[in-house]
């Protein structure tokens, strides 16, 4: 029983890292009608990035945190004006695509010829465990279920609630009627790709110690791309769910096998779109017509 706790809790904080990830997918599709290839990439420059300010710059934690996080929301603003911007209106529909497949390269480029192809190992940002009679749970894992539980709440808020958000969704959903309304469609989407940097980025600097800091880790982005269609393509909580679902099938899955996670994971997304490929709490297009 502790055994299955344990994996329960490991597959909660990794289902929360891709869950960040598959949210920032779904919110940039929305956004600019772009799938953005690079996700995983900025989530790993995101470990490189909080490790070189602690470990080589050596800022404490209270500095570190600001710092990076003005510095992901300036990445992510950068990423739209070289990536997105100059292709917005490009005959060719999957031009923008290609250029975030383009910035993923170069994003690991960058990231090799600064800090080296070595995998960094860093420690817990939270280091110790919480012992409750014979179960043990790692702190580094909570911290990761609670921080990024925050940030999914918070965005949830922003883009439901709050009249920000609603200009955001307006000017994503029409730009030609939000420009006539007043809105600043570009400093929208410009905000909308800082925010969605800084998620991923974040849960980049959390994961690192779970992984090392490696360029393996944008790899993780094939699982959030897994959680997005088993959740249910565009939408945001479907997302979410679907990230939980492959992170705890993939963590109980060492119950049994290491090798064939992956296998038992992606069979899993193959069936799902077989039988249903509207996704777990995506509506099918007779839904939506009838």
């Amino acid at each position: 029983m502790n055994v299955f706790l344990q994996l329960t809790v490991t597959g909660l904080a990794m289902g929360m890292i891709y869950a960040l990830v598959a949210m920032g997918l779904i919110l940039l599709i929305r956004a600019v009608g772009v799938m953005n290839f690079a996700q995983g990439d900025l989530l790993m420059m995101g470990a490189f990035i909080t490790y070189g300010l602690t470990y080589q710059i050596n800022l404490p934690i209270y500095l570190m945190i600001p710092i990076s996080i003005i510095m992901f929301a300036l990445i992510g603003v950068i990423f739209m004006y070289c990536v997105y911007w100059p292709l917005r209106n490009a005959s060719y529909p999957a031009a923008t695509i290609i250029a975030t497949m383009g910035a993923s390269i170069v994003i690991r480029e960058i990231c090799s010829l600064i800090w080296g192809s070595v995998p960094i190992v860093t420690s817990s940002i939270i280091p110790g465990t919480l012992r409750i009679g014979s179960l043990t749970l790692q702190y580094q894992y909570l911290l990761i279920i609670v921080v990024g539980g925050l940030l999914i709440f918070l965005v949830q808020m922003l883009f439901d609630k709050l009249y920000a958000g609603r200009v955001m969704q307006a000017a994503a959903q029409d730009g030609y009627a939000a420009n006539l309304l007043g809105i600043p469609v570009q400093l929208t989407i410009a905000v909308t790709y800082a925010i969605v940097t800084v998620i991923v980025a974040v849960g980049g600097y959390m994961v690192a110690p779970v992984f090392s800091v490696s360029m393996t880790l944008g790899t993780l982005q094939l699982r959030a791309f897994a959680g997005v269609v088993l959740g249910g393509f565009g939408n945001i909580k479907g997302a979410i769910v679907g990230s939980l679902i492959v992170a705890l099938i993939e963590t109980y899955c060492t119950l049994f096998t290491t090798t064939y996670r992956d296998v038992v994971v992606f069979g899993l997304l193959i069936l799902i779109l077989i039988f249903r490929p509207q996704g777990l709490l995506g509506r099918s297009k007779v839904a939506d017509k009838a």
